[in-house]
């Protein structure tokens, strides 16, 4: 009876947004991705004035990256890690503090000026760390072989914000505009590697579910070559390489990542849209790569277009993907995406391929509002839907 009751204190709806990972920083994630690109929006377009600590392009590549993109990589390692080491979860005060300091982040990016990026330094680049600090000693005790790598990926996020912060503050140290393209690449690399994990499973289990079971077969040599061409093409970009090398790299990875992604038989899987969003955000790195290759060998496509193929397609709908998922099963739902949560996947596609094509095919259009318009009203979606679902305690129940 002791038990039972101490369960039950622990799923009020007063503690429920601190008792797992993914509560907290999903709900934030889609926050974020729901408003911010407005507010950009109303500073591209002129209508409020912004002088952010470094360009305000680059200002706003920054927060999608280390607001909106690492949220959704905390929520994932707070609620994978306990799933991989079995040690339990980051919970209570700890979780209210990263809470927090993500908080504190996005605020003091909002108050630009000399005074203040001192202190909008300090605090965000102490999040990963802390993070990391967090979920390290269950990996290295339980998992570092086959997830040690998810230690190494905060790690260069670090150094790639120590650049950006760097510049604002005028340090020697490597550009701003290079920290941001190199946290897009380990995030790319990330995806790589976690969708190798997660897209065929989760498809042989989704069609299994509908009652439509199919074979993958495991290609660790091909999962391992596409990853590594995937890690040349950022490594090359990182050190500077000429254009057409980084394009012939990224041209290779497409072929590579297209074979992968074809393996995992994504067009048997339209009944489910849980598993078609999972592939729709991986086409979304092969369409990235090839537009980064022709960016590189031709004038046919900008590298913006590439750009924004690889972050507002294949790192939003990855991450979008992740986050629903993960929401429904780890709260003892069942594993189905309702009407709305269709709805924000087709709008953040939508949105992506306006942004990623409006530079190649109508330039002078005003595309720009429309697209962010789409895409951010696709994450309101997903908050509208999933906001109770987050907050609310698991309906069995059981902890988490």
């Amino acid at each position: 009876m002791i038990e039972i009751e101490q369960s039950a204190a622990a799923q009020t709806p007063r503690r429920a947004l601190f008792a797992y990972g993914f509560r907290p920083f999903f709900l934030l994630a889609g926050l974020f991705a729901a408003t911010s690109p407005l507010f950009w929006l109303f500073i591209w377009y002129g209508w409020i004035e912004f002088a952010p600590v470094t360009m305000p392009s680059l200002w706003h590549a920054h927060e999608m990256v280390f607001g909106f993109a690492v949220a959704a990589i905390a929520g994932f390692l707070l609620t994978a890690v306990p799933n991989w080491t079995a040690l339990g979860p980051i919970r209570g005060g700890r979780l209210m503090l990263l809470t927090g300091m993500w908080l504190a982040g996005r605020v003091l990016a909002l108050m630009p000026g000399e005074s203040t990026a001192p202190l909008y330094a300090a605090v965000d680049l102490a999040f990963l760390p802390l993070l990391a600090a967090f979920v390290a000693p269950s990996i290295v005790m339980r998992s570092a072989r086959r997830n040690g790598v998810f230690l190494v990926f905060p790690a260069i996020l670090f150094v790639a914000n120590l650049a950006y912060h760097g510049e604002a503050l005028d340090w020697d140290v490597a550009s701003a505009a290079w920290g941001v393209r190199l946290a897009i690449g380990v995030l790319l690399v990330m995806i790589a590697v976690v969708g190798g994990r997660i897209v065929p499973a989760f498809t042989i289990g989704g069609m299994r579910m509908a009652g439509r079971p199919v074979a993958i077969e495991p290609a660790p040599r091909l999962d391992i070559v596409a990853i590594l061409s995937l890690v040349v093409m950022v490594a090359l970009e990182a050190s500077g390489a000429e254009d057409v090398v980084i394009a012939a790299a990224a041209a290779v990875a497409a072929v590579l990542h297209a074979a992968r992604l074809a393996r995992w038989q994504g067009w048997k899987a339209g009944a489910v849209p849980l598993v078609v969003i999972l592939h729709v955000g991986y086409a979304w790195l092969v369409v990235g790569l090839a537009l980064k290759a022709v960016a590189g060998l031709s004038d046919v496509a900008p590298n913006t277009a590439a750009l924004h193929a690889l972050t507002t397609g294949c790192i939003a709908s990855m991450i979008l993907a992740v986050m629903s998922r993960a929401s429904l099963g780890h709260t003892g739902r069942p594993l189905v995406a309702g009407r709305l949560t269709v709805v924000a996947y087709a709008l953040v596609t939508l949105g992506a391929a306006l942004r990623t094509l409006s530079p190649i095919l109508a330039p002078d259009l005003p595309l720009l509002g429309l697209a962010g318009l789409t895409w951010s009203g696709g994450f309101a979606v997903f908050v509208a839907v999933y906001w109770p679902i987050l907050l609310r305690p698991r309906p069995d129940g059981r902890p988490g």
